[in-house]
């Protein structure tokens, strides 16, 4: 199937067309040109918002139409409709059909007449631009994709509404959309005193909510450096970006470049389906993000009426929940259809939930004090999401890819549009910018410490500082008002959030905003701005292994150049150094306690040895890396995850234990403790000899070898070849990390990791310089020559240079450049 369909023509008359329809009162066609340069990457030029999102949405259709076509029918809650019960969700369609106001008049009132009007333009132009690819293509003629949607019946052309619908589902991410607070919304079922709402209007089962996930992925994570003129050999500034984000679907990247002339000139990466730029630069500056584990909602407990359990007390007042039903169809496996409804309960900010599914991850004891309407304690719980009116975020990132400096780059954010994303920045000048300028609620320590109580206090220390639960029978303990906040929003306005400007450096790895800078800590913020590694708390090792390869650059001791301070060469190369940080502070105390039990282990003559003895033994062989040629990096991978489902809470993903550690955690020293495996502890002795046992179990099951080189064992199968990935899991300490669950084989299901890295500087020139890589590559269509060459590049440690300048995209072009059109 040829790339380039009718509506596009490659002649030199088209793009003088282009150059002159701004200039074309009577020309009211979208109209945009596109240059693909290596690898894939399109570059769209137009002199118009909606034609911009036209070239954007045409070229991201061309390379991933499916996607985005199942993921809106995710979004618009019908997923188990046209996918089938099997593929679908019901209960994802339940809360998605609620969220979404699947009255589109209401979404429109609600969220799209509050925006600019050029973006409203930009999105109409990106659906505008999908269908006109699939008007050119043809369902019919799809390519043979994963996900394929080639031939069905849900194929339809796509309108700016669904794209609003699919950005709210990414925007309620870390709240809402989160697992273990869907069950939460799905389990509150209405006054055990009266008869529920009906739940159903067929003989299809009730939908039931499935376990409750973790609030703190532990799988993966992301990486970011920035660095100023002090810290850089060339007195400029430069920047790391390594988000690791899904590999497919929601979330995953896609590289573009998108220029208005005058108006609009940004490169890097935007989220599937997003008609901007999410991470990049521009001309001057460059910026990045990691996800934050910040508190994005908290609960409130609230005091029934004793008449009417559907009433509820503030300060004396009396207020109304308010039922809500909801309805979605599925198809059946049979091919029957059935409607399935729930009823939801709203209160004044929200809805009603149940703590029940959270308190079962802490014990069965607390599922059962929180189970119920009202709970054991004469109460309920109502949920408030700091996201659920925030659709800012387009608006913020277009400024931000409009900026010429830090300073208004962060001018940007304070539209406090971000909705979970610490950042970085660098610019030209050598400034650079740290900054946690999200939506978090406006709930001051003051206020966490006097509105938090009785056992709400307890679920809030059990669940680190995860779930907060405020006292909802007064207004004194309701989230705070900023005068630089979004009107009603209830956050914290940009001057209220920890941010640092300077021209040393900044990096983050998913810990909170404390040790951005390792000399300057920023404190004395609210515990609800970073739960996960906050102030006072245990690092994540791969924060430690951050801070341990910028310190020893800026330092010259890394071996990577015999100058201190980074160029862009030292950069890449921390970025594929693949150190595996846990083996670097424990491997030798393991080996040791393997050593001991050995010696006191009886073997039968003749006996096999013990499978952890042999996982020893090749540890001991192993380079502590997890490059490809690496052989053991499997057996630490499992070993390590077995220590953490022994040692990590679900709402923590530190591995902390006072019968492991040779070295505690101490806050004084947060980024050299803990350290070493405490090898005369009988306790550290059985962890560290039952988590190998686990490994080698685990593997051997697998049919891994544990001598197995990393390159057979961690690979991604494209088109009947296995590209074998170097990087690993995050937890363990891999800066690079890769998340991916051992199967038959290895780890052949990669999820998510290293996915979009960029590294970007400047010199004299007006061009910046930046070279980097999409890991998982640009096309999900298997005939694509982009399906699996960035990928291939990223096993060999190559980069990919991100032409900017018009000069460097013409030299680098492939096919020619194209002019797409299409009416509005």
């Amino acid at each position: 199937m040829k790339r380039l369909s009718r509506s596009i023509f490659i002649t030199l008359l088209a793009l003088t067309l282009i150059a002159c329809s701004d200039d074309d009162d009577d020309n009211n066609d979208y109209r945009a040109e596109i240059t693909r340069t290596s690898y894939g990457i399109p570059h769209i030029r137009a002199y118009d918002w909606g034609s911009l999102g036209f070239g954007h949405g045409y070229s991201f259709a061309e390379d991933r139409f499916c996607m985005l076509m199942q993921e809106v029918i995710k979004a618009s809650g019908q997923s188990a409709e046209f996918l089938g019960e099997a593929r679908g969700n019901i209960n994802n369609d339940l809360i998605y059909a609620l969220i979404n106001n699947n009255d589109e008049g209401q979404l429109e009132e609600r969220y799209i007449s509050q925006q600019p009007n050029y973006i409203v333009e930009l999105v109409e132009g990106y659906a505008a631009g999908v269908n006109q690819y699939l008007a050119d293509v043809g369902v019919d003629n799809l390519p043979d994709s994963d996900p394929a949607c080639r031939g069905e019946d849900y194929v339809r052309q796509l309108t700016a509404i669904d794209l609003w619908k699919y950005f709210r589902l990414i925007q309620l991410q870390g709240s809402t959309g989160q697992g273990i607070i869907k069950d939460a919304l799905l389990a509150a079922t209405g006054p055990d005193d009266m008869p529920s709402f009906p739940s159903i209007t067929s003989t299809a089962p009730t939908p039931t909510p499935t376990p409750a996930p973790t609030l703190v992925d532990t799988s993966s994570g992301s990486n970011a450096i920035a660095l100023g003129r002090d810290a850089t050999q060339t007195g400029t500034g430069m920047l790391l970006g390594n988000p690791h984000q899904p590999w497919q679907g929601v979330g995953s990247w896609y590289q573009v470049h998108l220029t208005i002339p005058g108006e609009y000139d940004a490169m890097g990466a935007a989220l599937a389906g997003f008609p901007m730029i999410g991470i990049g630069f521009n001309q001057d500056v460059a910026w990045t993000h990691t996800v934050s584990v910040a508190n994005r909602f908290t609960l409130f407990e609230l005091s029934l009426n004793p008449d009417n359990s559907l009433e509820y007390i503030v300060d004396g007042e009396t207020k109304a929940i308010t039922p809500e039903t909801i309805s979605v169809r599925v198809t059946r496996e049979d091919g029957t259809v059935d409607t399935v409804e729930h009823t939801f309960y709203h209160w004044e900010y929200g809805l009603i939930a149940s703590l029940a599914p959270a308190a079962s991850l802490i014990s069965p004891a607390f599922e059962a004090v929180f189970a119920g309407w009202p709970t054991a304690t004469g109460k309920i719980y109502a949920f408030r999401d700091a996201n659920i009116d925030n659709l800012r975020g387009i608006d913020m990132w277009i400024k931000v890819g409009q900026s010429e400096n830090i300073q208004q780059l962060t001018d940007a954010y304070k539209l406090i549009g971000n909705p979970l994303f610490h950042t970085l920045a660098a610019d030209r000048d050598g400034s650079i910018f740290y900054g946690e300028v999200s939506a978090i609620p406006n709930v001051s320590q003051a206020k966490l410490d006097t509105c938090v109580r009785g056992i709400n206090a307890s679920i809030k220390s059990l669940t680190n500082d995860a779930i907060v639960v405020l006292d909802g029978s007064t207004e004194d303990c309701n989230w705070g008002v900023d005068a630089d906040a979004p009107e009603g929003s209830g956050l914290f306005g940009y001057e209220s959030l920890p941010k640092y400007f300077a021209t040393d450096y900044a990096l983050n790895s998913n810990d909170s905003y404390w040790l951005s800078n390792a000399d300057n800590k920023l404190e004395g913020f609210p515990s609800l701005m970073g739960f996960a590694g906050g102030e006072g708390k245990q690092q994540n090792l791969r924060t430690q292994i951050n801070h341990d390869m910028v310190a020893a650059r800026l330092a010259g001791t890394d071996g990577f150049d015999a100058s201190p301070g980074f160029t862009l060469a030292s950069l890449q190369q921390l970025m594929y150094d693949n150190r595996v940080f846990g083996a670097e502070i424990s491997l030798d105390d393991v080996l040791t306690i393997c050593s001991n039990v050995m010696a006191k282990t009886d073997l039968l003559a003749g006996a096999e040895q013990p499978r952890e003895f042999a996982a020893c033994d090749q540890l001991a062989l192993w380079d502590r890396k997890v490059e490809v040629d690496s052989e053991g990096a499997q057996i630490f991978t499992e070993f390590w995850k077995a220590l953490a489902d022994e040692l990590s809470g679900p709402f923590d993903s530190a591995l902390a234990s006072n019968e492991l550690w040779a070295t505690d955690f101490d806050p004084a020293k947060p980024l050299n403790t803990p350290r070493g495996f405490d090898t005369s502890a009988a306790a550290a002795e059985t962890l560290v000899i039952n988590a190998l046992s686990v490994a080698a179990s685990k593997l051997d099951e697998a049919g891994v070898e544990l001598g197995a080189p990393w390159s057979e064992v961690q690979v991604y199968p494209r088109n009947g070849i296995d590209i074998p990935i170097h990087g690993g899991h995050g937890p363990m300490g891999v800066f690079g990390a890769i998340s991916s669950s051992l199967v038959e084989g290895g780890y052949r299901n990669i999820r998510a990791g290293n996915s979009y890295i960029q590294t970007v500087t400047w010199d004299e020139s007006e061009c910046p310089i930046a070279e980097g890589i999409l890991t998982h590559s640009q096309s999900l269509d298997p005939e694509s020559p982009h399906y699996g060459d960035q990928t291939a590049l990223y096993a060999m440690k190559g980069w990919v240079s991100f032409p900017f300048c018009r000069s460097d995209i013409a030299a680098d072009a492939v096919d020619g450049t194209a002019i797409i059109s299409g009416n509005r």
